[in-house]
């Protein structure tokens, strides 16, 4: 059966290029955010804010910390916030993993769609410069799809989860950024963001029975605990990316 085009998630070369530039103004902008004095009192950047939640990075984060044999200085920590609360606590690799399994569980549409948006994000190609800084605008019709089937992720909205997501990768790219300055080396485009996300929509691909489980596993012994699948390979095992698909009709 042909598939019906999702416009939003197409996939086109000149918005990568212009993608780029959003990628490293979002690490120099995190950067300059002022940081507290120590771990428990970190000063709060809200980052993202809807459906009665807040989205954002605490200053400093852990591996910021004094004592620590490679203290990262610009370290963030990501959270979520509702009435004052942090309902989610720090989440791993493992923890993300659980989330999309058990969604693929439910519905493995929305997943696909899923690892589409999150390929996007890995780009940056849903991201816009306003004027309160660089922000995530995931495409609206893409999330009203999933949500008919997958209305929550990791107890949360979606698009709550989605937000958090991204300021993980946010604090992966200014994690790298900065180790590649400390040791006078530039920073690698394919670390931070890319390996992250690429890896979950990686993983997204093998519960889709699209991507081999045993390559995914060598990836992460290989790679120090990440197994990214390349542009090409994302855009083939997610069809939706592409502008060459016909309507169902």
């Amino acid at each position: 059966m042909a598939l019906n085009p999702r416009k939003s998630l197409v996939i086109k070369k000149p918005d990568l290029k212009e993608a780029k530039l959003l990628r490293h103004a979002s690490i120099q902008e995190a950067i300059t955010w002022p940081r507290g004095s120590s771990q428990q009192q970190r000063l709060l950047h809200i980052i993202w804010n809807g459906e009665g939640y807040d989205v954002g990075v605490g200053k400093p984060g852990k591996e910021a910390k004094e004592g620590r044999a490679l203290p990262n200085s610009n370290d963030m920590w990501p959270f979520i916030r509702k009435d004052g609360a942090f309902p989610v606590n720090d989440a791993s690799f493992k923890d993300i993993f659980r989330e999309f399994e058990h969604m693929g569980r439910r519905s493995e549409h929305s997943l696909e769609l899923l690892g589409c948006l999150l390929v996007r994000s890995a780009y940056m190609l849903d991201h816009s410069e306003t004027s309160d800084g660089i922000k995530y605008f995931p495409p609206n019709d893409i999330i009203d799809e999933i949500k008919k089937e997958i209305p929550m992720m990791f107890g949360v909205p979606l698009i709550v989860f989605l937000q958090y997501i991204n300021t993980i990768s946010l604090n992966e790219d200014v994690k790298y950024y900065t180790k590649g300055m400390d040791r006078g080396k530039a920073y690698g485009i394919g670390a931070g963001r890319q390996n992250n996300l690429l890896t979950c929509a990686r993983l997204i691909a093998v519960l889709l029975k699209k991507e081999s489980i045993v390559d995914f596993a060598d990836g992460f012994s290989r790679n120090r605990g990440v197994s990214a699948m390349s542009f090409n390979r994302s855009k083939e095992c997610f069809p939706f990316l592409n502008e060459q698909i016909e309507s169902e009709e």
